[in-house]
């Protein structure tokens, strides 16, 4: 099964591990005198789908693009105490002659990385549930700066188009819901000049309730000529063609008013959207032959309208050792058309590659794993276990959507574009996969295990990570009791040496028994680390020469 998402089928989002924390991509560190990136949001005409400006927690991306390109790519700003700051400040480059666009945009997306090309966006397709209008309301910002400790200010505006409907009612029948069919609901937007150029296939938006008015956002769009539908709660319907074709403009909004003796009821969802720039009026005429349904004495069958299943993420995410994570990013799982069932589609993974399933970002909320099936197998389903400190070990490399049903706690491993149905329960564990050794240098660390980790016939192995991961399993060439691994070939600048089950020969977390805590590789000339005597994981150990 393949989903139509708002965003990138997998949206991976950088948090703190045990092991290390990558910075965003979008952090510009200061150099010598370097100002500090301040900006600040302005409105004109203008009012939010839920208030007149940013709220507390509102979040925006920021782009810097020189003549060279995109200087500060997607910098995350919050809004906060009545200003919007990034986390970790952002610095100007020194030439401080040189003009740059400066580009914003609202909400923020993860994975909004600048493009020449535009910014692709798409309006929610259900507009009458709460949050999803405002998440249509996307706010585009551009001006030029050179390097300034005064805050930049971003003359923000709408990006869409809004279209409102009144109806007038006198009768005892109650208004249903109100769609807009027949108009585009995504486009690239150019972030500088505002143009929106549409993409995809024309589809159908559910507008929201507000007072007396039914509105929904779609995206700008020229000479389109939509339907719009009327339901009641007698399940009758109204269909109506537009008199002619018309422009949905930026910024704007297009009203219709409708005479169909229908009386309005309200939601609880009451955005405020009564201050855009008029765009005119819209004037429809009902079609031909569609009239409201009477059940059957007469009168036509109502087509209820089928809104588009449009993924969502959810708070939950797969971690783990896999190269797209690292155990530091989440691969983020959606919504499927199936109620309680989330998907991360398009994972790649390898052999021994061990994942788990929580809340993105954080262990210490929802944060499942196995039970007592290890090295799951393609196309298989196992029963998750929440608070298991037990990874999910994959048996074999490939693509796989990883499924994950909220409700029965059901992992399941499908490779890439195989349907659930196919899956059959997993009972015993897969087979260990062998474990490839990397390549590595002719450096050497040492390892001198104490009396607790040397019980039980444990072996050794070595855990580096900083740019990547890799295993190395540790050996005593010389019997002396101490233990050697060589470090891999690539930029590892940390390491955890592990102590392992001995009867198994994969080097992954599933099969270490105990641990130190995260140690950097020295370069001051120390190689051997001493476990400290009487300790178990993390003890306090010490780096000497050997």
């Amino acid at each position: 099964m393949k989903l139509t998402k708002v965003f990138a089928a997998l949206a991976m989002v950088a948090v703190a591990t045990t092991a290390c924390q990558n910075e965003p991509e979008a952090i510009v560190t200061p150099e010598q005198g370097a100002k500090v990136i301040s900006v600040t949001p302005a409105f004109y005409s203008f009012n939010r789908a839920t208030a007149t400006a940013f709220e507390e927690g509102d979040q925006i991306g920021l782009h810097i693009i020189t003549t060279d390109g995109a200087y500060l790519n997607n910098a995350l700003y919050t809004f906060t105490g009545g200003a919007l700051a990034s986390v970790t400040p952002n610095y100007w480059y020194q030439d401080e002659e040189q003009v740059s666009d400066v580009l914003a945009y609202y909400p923020y997306n993860a994975q909004g990385a600048y493009s020449a090309e535009g910014y692709a966006f798409a309006v929610q397709a259900d507009q009458s549930k709460e949050g999803a209008y405002a998440a249509s309301d996307l706010l585009i910002a551009a001006t030029t700066s050179k390097p300034t400790a005064e805050a930049v200010e971003l003359p923000f505006k709408h990006a869409g188009s809004k279209i409102v409907v009144k109806i007038n009612n006198e009768s005892d029948d109650v208004i249903k819901d109100v769609y807009i069919s027949d108009v585009y609901t995504a486009a690239t937007f150019n972030l500088k000049s505002g143009e929106a150029t549409v993409s995809g296939e024309k589809a159908i938006v559910k507008g929201a309730v507000a007072g007396n008015d039914w509105t929904m956002i779609v995206v700008p769009q020229q000479a389109v000529s939509p339907k719009l539908i009327v339901t009641t709660t007698t399940e009758g319907q109204y269909t109506f063609n537009i008199v002619a074709a018309t422009d949905l403009v930026a910024g704007k909004v297009a009203t219709a008013t409708l005479n169909i003796s229908k009386e309005l009821v309200s939601t609880e969802f009451t955005p405020e959207i009564s201050d855009w720039e008029s765009n005119g009026d819209i004037e429809f005429n009902p079609s031909e032959g569609n009239t409201p349904g009477e059940g059957e004495e007469g009168g036509d069958d109502p087509i209820v309208p089928e809104i588009p299943f449009v993924s969502e993420a959810s708070d939950l995410g797969v971690v783990g050792s896999f190269a797209a994570s690292g155990w530091a990013n989440d691969a983020v799982l959606y919504t499927t058309p199936t109620e309680g069932l989330l998907v991360a589609e398009g994972v790649e993974l390898i052999a021994n590659d061990a994942f788990k399933i929580r809340t993105v970002g954080v262990w210490d909320k929802k944060n499942y794993g196995r039970g007592d099936i290890n090295y799951i197998k393609a196309n298989k389903y196992i029963t998750a276990v929440d608070g298991s400190s037990n990874n999910i070990t994959v048996e074999a490399a490939g693509t796989y959507d990883i499924y994950f049903n909220v409700n029965t706690l059901v992992v399941y491993l499908m490779t890439a574009g195989t349907d659930i149905a196919e899956a059959t329960e997993q009972t015993e564990s897969g087979e260990e996969p062998v474990t490839e050794e990397p390549e590595v240098t002719e450096n050497v660390l040492y390892l001198s295990p104490n009396t607790n980790w040397k019980a039980d016939g444990a072996r050794f192995a070595a855990y580096f990570f900083g740019d990547g991961e890799a295993w190395v399993s540790m050996t005593d060439s010389d019997a002396d009791g101490i233990y050697e691994a060589n470090i891999p070939v690539g930029g590892y600048t940390s390491v955890i040496f592990c102590r392992m089950n001995p009867n198994t020969t994969a080097n992954n977390w599933d099969n270490k028994w105990n641990q130190t805590a995260d140690l950097t590789v020295p370069t001051d000339g120390t190689n051997l680390y001493t476990v400290a005597e009487g300790a178990w994981d993390k003890g306090e150990g010490a780096w000497s020469v050997k």
